[in-house]
Parts: C-alpha cells; sequence; structure tokens
C-alpha cells in the first residue's frame, strides 16, 4: 500500500480492506459528485487513482443524465474495460461513488462483491443507510409471536445477525438494535402491519 496524502477518515478502512481482499486491485476512491477523492487507498501512485476518480465521474454523470431522460431509474455502477485493467464503480449514495481499478480485464465474482460490501460499508459510515437500494432482511418468527432478524441483505451482500443488542416494542413499530457481521450495530425498525423492516 502505498503511503497516504489524505488525513484518515472514517472511510479509510473499508477502502485499505478492499484493496487488500484482492490482490488484483490497483486503487479504491471513494468520489463525490464533482469526481473529488473524498478519500483513498492505493498500490499504485495516489495521483493515478484520484485521476481514476475524476475520470470515471464524468460517464457516470452521463448514464445517470440518460437513466433519467430515458426514465430508466438509477445507475448503481459502470464497469469499463481497457487493453489490461478495468475500473468498476458502485454507488455509495447521492452524489458518492466508489471507483475500484483492477489489473485485470474481467469483473469476477469475488471482485463485484468486494465491490458491493465496501459501498455498503462506506454507506453506512457515512450515514446514508436510509439511501440504501436493495435493503432485505431476513428474519424468523418466535415462539413468543415476536419476528427476529437473522440476517441483512444489502446489494447482495448478506451480514448474518451475531447478537440481539436491544428491543423496544411500540404500538406499530419494533425497533431492534442488532450487531452484524463486520462488525457494526445496526438500528432495524419492523413495521408490524406492513411486515416490513427498514434500516434506521
Amino acid at each position: 500500500m502505498r503511503a497516504r496524502e489524505l488525513d484518515v477518515t472514517d472511510f479509510t478502512e473499508a477502502l485499505e480492506t478492499l484493496v487488500h481482499a484482492l490482490p488484483e486491485a490497483e486503487s479504491a476512491t471513494f468520489i463525490d459528485d464533482e469526481g473529488e477523492a473524498v478519500d483513498l487507498a492505493a498500490r499504485v501512485d495516489p495521483f493515478e487513482a484520484r485521476i481514476a476518480g475524476a475520470v470515471l465521474s464524468l460517464p457516470l454523470h452521463l448514464a445517470r443524465a440518460f437513466a433519467r431522460k430515458a426514465g430508466l431509474g438509477e445507475v448503481h455502477g459502470l464497469w469499463v474495460v481497457g487493453e489490461r485493467r478495468a475500473a468498476l464503480t458502485a454507488r455509495v449514495g447521492a452524489g458518492l461513488d466508489l471507483v475500484l481499478v483492477v489489473e485485470s480485464t474481467i469483473a469476477r465474482d469475488r471482485v463485484r462483491e468486494a465491490l458491493a460490501e465496501a459501498a455498503a460499508t462506506l454507506r453506512y459510515e457515512a450515514g446514508l443507510t436510509g439511501d440504501a437500494a436493495s435493503f432485505t432482511v431476513e428474519d424468523r418468527v418466535m415462539s413468543s409471536g415476536s419476528v427476529r432478524p437473522v440476517a441483512v441483505i444489502e446489494r447482495g451482500v448478506r451480514r448474518e445477525v451475531r447478537e440481539v443488542l436491544g428491543v423496544l416494542h411500540e404500538e406499530a413499530v419494533t425497533h431492534v438494535l442488532v450487531r452484524v457481521d463486520g462488525p457494526h450495530e445496526l438500528m432495524l425498525h419492523y413495521d408490524q402491519a406492513a411486515r416490513r423492516w427498514r434500516r434506521g
């Protein structure tokens, strides 16, 4: 890993974990809506990681503008392939994306999974959990009739619930604080009438 040129942030660990987990990873850059690096981790010159983020922000803008105009919904990511390497992006939240550059032209399953997991972690650290797409909770009904969360799934990344830290029952909603793989603590809210979970 190259020496850092940015201060350590709440996002540093997730980015460094992503790069360490993938031998083919050159850099992981967390960018804002203008392509500026919020934070990064890199095996290459950090300037190259910054450039990758800035360059990928333009096709992301164009793809999202086209999707809005054509009524196609949200653009969650792009995969740009070159002769020797590729860049993949994952949406973290409104105006925030993660750009991963790899020394490969194939987006292997483990690469996509690691990218999705890092994006989910960044989303959590940025406090954008309510902005997350594809959020579901696996649960089971206990003998008492209460519903207990078993796993949280976000953008294809499944995290088992390791411990229920607290439960608060209200008239229409049950609030459950859990510890999931990561480790992270999450506040989950169960709407009893709709039988649906949401993340707090």
